[in-house]
């Protein structure tokens, strides 16, 4: 049971990523933050350990007063890397 419910939260990958390029690109910090965190959650929720990880990680660079913009979009970009080889290595 846990693996069709694990399939079906990778199934909405390539919309969160979508959502956090987004954002990303135009400097959205608060909804970052929002989907960023949510990410961090349910991949915990989910087992996706290193994802959880990489999340939480970002969050905490999001909660500082000014986050360096160049050092958040290559932890994003690593994190959407994990997603997508994540995705790809769980049959469907």
């Amino acid at each position: 049971m846990i693996e069709k419910l694990q399939k079906r939260y990778l199934s909405s990958f390539n919309e969160k990523i979508v959502n956090i390029e987004s954002a990303l690109k135009v400097n959205d910090f608060e909804r970052l933050s929002t989907l960023i965190h949510q990410l961090s959650g349910s991949s915990g929720s989910y087992g996706f350990n290193e994802i959880h990880t990489h999340s939480s990680d970002i969050e905490k660079l999001l909660l500082l007063p000014a986050p360096d913009v160049i050092d958040l979009d290559t932890k994003i970009q690593k994190l959407i890397a994990i997603m997508r080889r994540t995705s790809i290595s769980v049959p469907v």
